[in-house]
């Protein structure tokens, strides 16, 4: 709108009156019985003839006020600013129970993985040869990891989906504990009891760093021998842990048990039930997760989907059932990293999962529903969708697939920022 007050003298046929136009002149025009003046003009009228510009040049006004955006303009006058209106802004927040946003954490936890599995890394060479670990930066990885899941938990648990082939051992051992955090996130632990989770999960295969290599990469079947030698890891790794003074005693029951089983039938020890500490119950689930969806010489990584029926499946017998209950919620039906079949035809990777609804991740769209594949995914939020159209006009997950059958690697998709 465009108001603009001009003189009287310059009114003209086809103005638009933005006020209403009164007579004001003295013992000019017909006065009402309440005294007011006549309403010669009203607001939002149009001046249509010249009678009507002459009653308004004889009602001894000065200037009156036209919206030019919807009649006639002057050539003179002034135009009068529309009213400032200050909208309040709502200021957005994270997520329920999340401090931070997920594309701000997810930056954030990009590079503490990183130079996490550095200092894995650096560890285990030294246990290798025989040296010493630096308990402080473990420590100081294990801070810095579990700061990242208390802000936005699914940020560093997206970036599990993330392997690095060349490096498994140090990549596996990042995964595991940021799994095992995000588990012992949900249920409930305090965040210092977190920074002492964490050191356990990223010590929990330190004893590997004593099993030969040939022995760890073989790319076939190992022997029974073999696999003896495989299953004392826990135990070197508990011999190492003894060399550091400063480890709580809870990394030992992780790096001990995290094999072992609810059942009685897991290593080293055949621990069963409640003998297994709580901790070492999560890393055992995370462990198994990990190994399941990481591709090794001898076998190709299972999709997420499909890992998780397989822990589902071990739920009271190799695993703690409440601990895969909780694991399923914190991961979400359909984990980052999953190739999923949306109800439109659509196919495309979960990149990140929703905490309010874990059916409605945000999906990066990359087959159309003509099986078109597209330049670069478009990501779409399911549960944005689902609040704005409904069940009957949004997009759902209707099921999922295995990558490598549309010849995708979700890798390369995962990498995408935003």
């Amino acid at each position: 709108m465009a108001k603009k007050k001009i003189s009287i003298d310059n009114i003209e046929v086809g103005m638009f009156i933005e006020a209403d136009v009164r007579d004001a002149a003295k013992g000019k025009g017909v006065t009402q019985a309440s005294g007011k003046n006549v309403l010669l003009l009203g607001k939002g009228m149009l001046v249509t003839s010249e009678n009507q510009v002459k009653r308004l040049k004889e009602a001894g006004l000065n200037e009156v006020t036209i919206d030019t955006s919807k009649g006639k303009d002057s050539a003179s006058g002034r135009v009068q600013a529309a009213p400032v209106v200050i909208k309040e802004v709502k200021k957005a927040t994270p997520p329920a129970g999340r401090k931070a946003f997920f594309k701000d954490e997810v930056q954030v936890a990009r590079k503490i993985r990183g130079a996490s599995v550095k200092i894995v890394k650096d560890f285990m060479g030294n246990a290798a040869q025989g040296g010493s670990i630096d308990h402080e930066k473990v420590e100081l990885a294990s801070k810095t990891l579990t700061g990242s899941v208390f802000r936005n938990v699914d940020a560093l648990l997206s970036l599990t989906a993330l392997k690095d082939y060349s490096e498994h051992t140090y990549t596996h051992s990042v995964n595991v504990c940021c799994l095992t955090l995000a588990i012992a996130y949900a249920s409930g632990v305090t965040e210092e009891e977190a920074g002492v989770i964490g050191v356990g999960g990223l010590l929990h295969d330190v004893g590997k760093a004593k099993i030969p290599l040939w022995v760890l990469d073989k790319p076939g079947p190992l022997t029974d021998d073999e696999r003896k030698v495989i299953m004392s890891h826990p135990l070197f790794g508990e011999e190492i842990l003894k060399t550091m003074p400063d480890v709580p005693e809870e990394s030992f029951y992780i790096t001990g048990q995290h094999h072992e089983k609810v059942n009685g039938k897991g290593y080293p020890r055949g621990m069963s039930g409640d003998e297994m500490h709580p901790w070492a119950k999560m890393a055992a689930v995370a462990d198994v997760y990990d190994a399941l969806t990481s591709a090794r010489p001898y076998k190709p990584g299972l999709p997420p989907h499909v890992a998780l029926r397989v822990i589902f499946d071990g739920k009271g017998t190799d695993f703690d059932t409440d601990v895969v209950d909780t694991f399923i919620k914190q991961l979400g039906i359909y984990p980052v990293g999953s190739f999923v079949k949306l109800n439109t035809g659509e196919m495309g990777v979960v990149m990140e999962v929703n905490p309010l609804d874990s059916l409605r991740p945000k999906v990066g769209v990359i087959f159309s529903q003509f099986g078109k594949r597209r330049p670069s995914p478009f990501v779409v939020d399911l549960y944005k969708e689902f609040n704005e159209r409904g069940a009957e006009g949004a997009r759902a997950i209707v099921g999922a697939d295995d990558p490598r059958h549309f010849e995708v690697n979700v890798e390369d998709y995962l990498e995408v920022p935003g």
